[in-house]
């Protein structure tokens, strides 16, 4: 049964309307200026949910919003969200979402780079690649409007690693903690829907012109259908591998029983369907 959506209540908040509104390339140029502090001048886009794959991993997982500037520095920007307003994380609870964070910074920071280096290519051609998470929750729990983490030395904390990698997450909770009025002005809208700057306001009028596109709206219908049936084909192979597991563990029991009575182990073996490799190893 399909969900049913009420637009009023989709904000900014929602990762697919948060990414087609940074579609809007001034937009993101926008917000990447407002993050980064440096001047983005010129981005493209990648397909957007663009789907990578680590080499040696055979996990897929779509960045959401992919850019690069035009010397291929790349960002992933994604809006992470809990409870029932998030895409992703309805069924899990914040501490679970946020003790994997750093874990899907990490393995994002694996498939830009792959991305980034084709066959043949020399690791001096990687350029930079930042993962910003906008988080409506602290992500470390310190208050901080923004945690911007580079690798550093552990000795010598002064000292970094010069990887090219930086990894930012956003903290709308503290927008009153920050001096910088354009970021402040960010997150209290993410937060609460405020416009309070030219930037802010040309933000949400873009998000309110898509929010109430059918067309859209046909989409991502479309895609959380497609995320509910994904989450219950989950859910439904987690509960048949329980029950498989469970068997097994009872078929275990049942073979050192049979061997404690002093069956051999190759009756055992035949009488429960294991390897006699197994039930030796039960001996």
């Amino acid at each position: 049964m399909r969900r049913k959506i009420d637009w009023n209540t989709v904000t900014i908040q929602n990762n697919f309307l948060f990414q087609e509104t940074l579609r809007n390339e001034t937009l993101c140029k926008g917000f990447l200026n407002r993050v980064l502090h440096i001047q983005v001048k010129t981005i493209r886009y990648l397909e957007t949910e663009k789907t990578m794959t680590a080499r040696l991993s055979s996990k897929y997982t779509r960045l959401d919003l992919y850019v690069e500037d035009k010397n291929g520095n790349a960002a992933d920007i994604e809006m992470q969200v809990t409870g029932s307003k998030s895409v992703l994380y309805s069924d899990l609870d914040e501490k679970t979402v946020i003790r994997e964070l750093p874990l899907r910074v990490r393995y994002y920071q694996s498939m830009i780079s792959t991305n980034m280096l084709r066959k043949g290519m020399h690791y001096r051609k990687l350029k930079k690649a930042y993962v910003i998470f906008i988080c409506t929750f602290d992500p470390f729990g310190e208050d901080l409007p923004v945690y911007h983490f580079t690798y550093r030395c552990k000795e010598k904390t002064g000292l970094q690693m010069e990887d090219l990698t930086e990894n930012i997450f956003l903290n709308t909770t503290a927008a009153d903690k920050t001096e910088d009025e354009e970021l402040s002005a960010f997150l209290h809208y993410v937060n609460a829907q405020t416009t309070t700057t030219e930037f802010t306001k040309e933000l949400d009028k873009e998000a309110m012109r898509i929010r109430n596109n059918d067309d859209w709206r046909l989409k991502i219908m479309t895609l959380d259908m497609e995320i509910q049936d994904m989450k219950r084909r989950t859910a439904i192979k987690e509960r048949a591998k329980g029950k498989k597991e469970g068997r097994k563990e009872r078929t275990i029991e049942i073979a050192r029983d049979m061997l404690a009575d002093g069956m051999e182990i190759g009756k055992v073996a035949k009488l429960t369907k294991l390897s006699e490799e197994e039930v030796a190893a039960l001996a």
